[in-house]
């Protein structure tokens, strides 16, 4: 009796270990060795600021594979920062011609977004592998 339910336990183990594993990508698959950043410059408007978001995938290996997408989300209440009041719907902004622009940026214009500030990530995929690489939600203001 002791045997086969060792024999089970063990047995669960290795079926839950074997099941529990993302088989569609390994940690060599993913993309690595980007950067991104995100500052206010001066803009048309004096009252307000214009946002870039920048990037640089130079580093990064297959690259001629990628895809970026961002996704901006305009908020109301800024003294939130990223867990702020949702203003709108998501905008996002699908970067054309990617693996020509591995270092490049994308500017926002408060006219555009009308909001005084915002959150915003990267989606970044790798059209060979599937593998897809989400930033974590990143706050800046227009103010």
């Amino acid at each position: 009796m002791t045997k086969k339910l060792l024999l089970l336990v063990i047995s669960t183990f290795i079926y839950t270990y074997a099941f529990s594993q993302d088989l569609t990508s390994s940690p060599s698959d993913c993309i690595q060795d980007f950067t991104f950043n995100s500052k206010t410059v001066s803009g048309d408007n004096p009252r307000v600021n214009d946002i870039i978001i920048s990037w640089d995938f130079s580093q990064t290996t297959n690259s001629e594979n990628l895809e970026l997408t961002l996704q901006i989300q305009p908020l109301n209440s800024c003294w939130k920062g990223v867990e702020g009041t949702l203003r709108s719907e998501i905008k996002t902004i699908k970067i054309a011609n990617f693996s020509d622009n591995l270092i490049g940026n994308q500017e926002l214009l408060y006219n555009d977004l009308n909001c005084k500030c915002l959150k915003w990530k990267a989606i970044i995929i790798d059209t060979n592998t599937n593998c897809q690489v989400k930033t974590e939600w990143q706050f800046i203001s227009f103010l």
